[in-house]
């Protein structure tokens, strides 16, 4: 994922078209994901906290990360503007950084996976980050050509076919895997024309037991 790019995005980041978004993102996480007021949410790709911002109320704690740290920084700025005590935010690089322990319960990521180079990679990061019986969702685009995106950002996936990203994160460990539509985008993607973007939401869970992990 590219951090130059996003870097100096940063502070015009926040458009009223994410802003929308955000809302829809963050409203269909909140009713498929069991986000519990004990719960640490992990948010990657988490830019300027446009949907960690929304969730946070509903959790214990967020942890916001990125590879950029100019949007993690106006992620900061706008949480001690607004009063919201309890995103903390972490550059991160999951492309070339592990955790060392779980922390979390639930492990989300929006519209970020078709930066990344590797799926596999981010599946097994969400698999070391999330506690037992933890949740990964992972809302990204359906297949759509390479239309969506029409500026300079860098792009390794033109979306993904559902049943090939579940069958990546089950190789990672993954169980009770599901996939649903969330949204739909319309917009005027990079050939001029307006069409609709399917976005959808893949589910996930991190069954190991303590036990398991004292064994293994």
């Amino acid at each position: 994922m590219s951090k130059d790019y996003f870097n100096a995005a940063a502070a015009g980041w926040d458009t009223p078209e994410r802003v929308a978004r955000a809302v829809e993102m963050a409203e269909a996480i909140g009713r498929a994901l069991p986000l519990l007021p004990e719960a640490v949410l992990a948010d990657y790709g988490s830019g300027t906290g446009l949907v960690a911002a929304l969730l946070a109320p509903q959790v214990a704690r967020v942890v916001a990360l990125d590879n950029a740290p100019n949007m993690l920084a106006r992620l900061a700025e706008k949480c001690r503007a607004s009063g919201i005590p309890n995103i903390e935010t972490r550059v991160f690089d999951i492309e070339t950084e592990t955790f060392e322990a779980p922390f979390c319960e639930v492990f989300l990521s929006s519209l970020v996976l078709h930066h990344l180079p590797s799926p596999e990679r981010f599946a097994r990061a969400a698999w070391q980050a999330l506690r037992p019986g933890g949740t990964v969702a992972v809302i990204d685009l359906d297949c759509e050509g390479g239309d969506f995106h029409t500026g300079q950002d860098e792009v390794h996936h033109h979306g993904f076919e559902r049943e090939a990203l579940a069958a990546i994160f089950s190789a990672a460990g993954f169980t009770e895997l599901s996939c649903e539509t969330v949204l739909t985008i319309r917009k005027r993607g990079r050939s001029g024309v307006e069409r609709d973007f399917c976005l959808f939401m893949l589910k996930g869970r991190n069954t190991v037991t303590a036990l398991s992990l004292e064994i293994g």
